[in-house]
């Protein structure tokens, strides 16, 4: 595969994983977004609704990252990396405990982006790009 077409394999993938993160940002707007988004009940109270708010917001910062290391290469592996945990460790906590099809969605989006993140990563790492 010629180099221009590796880096923009390299680039769908970070973009890809920055779009995946970047979805739970529409937490912020509250517990009726974060229920719908992730079809669950947040039941009484506030805590827990801020408690997923500020996973949002997380999310949002590793979102930004994704979609800077789309454009900075030197970014890649630090951020890949981070991406990565973030997905397979969700995956891994879901897996190893009993969850509804709402989290399920979740986690199979999560896997499916993380493969494909892992191999843009092993690209970038065989392309040879600075890190």
């Amino acid at each position: 595969m010629s180099p221009v077409m590796n880096e923009w394999l390299i680039r769908l993938g970070f973009a890809v994983a920055g779009l995946i993160h970047l979805i739970p940002l529409v937490g912020l707007l509250g517990r009726s977004a974060l229920e719908r988004g992730y079809g669950v009940d947040l039941g009484q109270g506030n805590d827990l609704t801020i408690l997923m708010q500020h996973r949002a917001l997380l999310f949002g910062l590793l979102a930004a990252a994704c979609f800077a290391a789309v454009l900075h290469p030197s970014w890649r592996t630090a951020v890949g990396t981070a991406a990565l945990v973030s997905m397979l460790g969700f995956v891994l906590i879901a897996a190893l405990q009993t969850h509804g099809a709402p989290i399920a969605k979740v986690m199979w989006v999560d896997l499916g982006a993380a493969v494909l993140l892992g191999l843009c990563m092993l690209l970038h790492a065989k392309t040879g790009q600075s890190d």
